[in-house]
């Protein structure tokens, strides 16, 4: 018996059956090795395309993070059957001759196990080894099927995600836009009145984000179909309606609570230890003060988002930076 091959065996299973389950069945997010492969994966793929949200390459970042994570879960438990069957020499031997498996034989052996093939060329040796054969055949059948089906929720998650940004988009290009187009001559209560669904999408995207942070990695190369500059440009809206004096209490905090959640989740799942590379530009009011908006003068407002919202805005800045976008697609409506 090689003791060794038996210990990294174990210690293999182990680690990768603690992953699976904390990522398929916990709503904490995923686990280490999830998380792992999932950053490695995404910083190949932006890299590949410039770390320009534009790119085409992007798309397909997500569907690779899956089938990335698929592969690791299948090759762990691969792995550490193989270890486990190469601790003893005669675990295994072919089924006609009778003789012992090499290690290339018991790899094979290892897959279609945990594949639930059941092919029969190769059999256990002794009872113990039967029943790891047993055990391990539906622990193949238990893991595999799980990771599969938690590809169904993450899926849904995704669609969540593109719809809540183009609700937001719709709304208007830019945060003067989005004030300018629910404006009625006396407040705002047409954007009020959309309030409480993009309260209810943004925290069930927040909560999908928290249980999946893997949809992080799914990009869409549409800006109006992209969550970072659609998050950026509600909560810029959300700052100038606060200096139009909206009178709306009680939406107008549901939206801070929602927005801020979502920005705490961000950055204690992707936005550790970042800076940002550029500084935010203050909002032009003009559009506002043309369509007669009682925002406060030009002044406070540069105080307001150039001093008291510097560091927050930061956090937005490496936001759309770390998806591959600017302040470029929040406040220039060509975009």
């Amino acid at each position: 018996m090689n003791t060794l091959y038996l210990i990294l065996g174990l210690l293999l299973f182990i680690v990768t059956v603690m992953d699976l389950i904390k990522t398929t069945f916990s709503s904490n997010g995923g686990g280490m090795i999830t998380n792992t492969v999932s950053k490695a994966v995404w910083k190949i793929f932006f890299a590949l395309a410039g770390k320009d949200g534009k790119s085409s390459a992007l798309s397909y970042t997500g569907p690779a993070v899956l089938i990335s994570i698929l592969l690791v879960w299948i090759i762990g438990l691969w792995g550490a059957l193989f270890l486990l069957l190469l601790s003893d020499k005669d675990s295994i031997v072919n089924s006609s001759t009778l003789v012992i498996a090499s290690p290339l034989e018991k790899l094979y052996y290892a897959g279609f196990t945990l594949s639930t093939l059941g092919v029969g060329d190769y059999i256990a040796t002794t009872n113990a080894w039967r029943i790891i054969t047993s055990l391990a055949a539906f622990s193949g059948l238990a893991f595999i099927t799980a990771s599969i089906t938690y590809f169904v929720p993450v899926l849904s998650a995704v669609g969540l995600q593109s719809k809540l940004s183009l609700y937001i988009s719709s709304m208007g290009k830019t945060p003067q836009l989005i004030l300018v187009n629910s404006w009625d001559g006396k407040d705002f209560s047409s954007f009020f009145d959309t309030t409480s669904d993009l309260c209810q999408m943004l925290m069930q995207h927040t909560m999908n984000h928290h249980s999946y942070p893997v949809i992080h990695y799914f990009h869409n190369n549409q800006v109006k179909l992209a969550i970072a500059p659609a998050i950026v440009l509600l909560d810029e809206a959300y700052h100038l309606l606060e200096l139009a004096g909206a009178k709306d209490e009680l939406k107008m905090e549901m939206l801070q609570i929602t927005l801020k959640t979502y920005k705490e989740t961000m950055k204690e799942s992707f936005l550790k230890n970042t800076k940002a590379h550029r500084e935010a530009p203050t909002p032009d009011l003009a559009q506002l003060h043309k369509a007669g908006i009682p925002v406060k003068d030009t002044d406070q407002v540069k105080q307001v988002f150039e001093q008291e919202l510097h560091e927050h805005r930061q956090l937005l800045t490496s936001l759309l930076e770390k998806d591959g976008w600017s302040w470029k697609e929040v406040y220039d409506p060509s975009y």
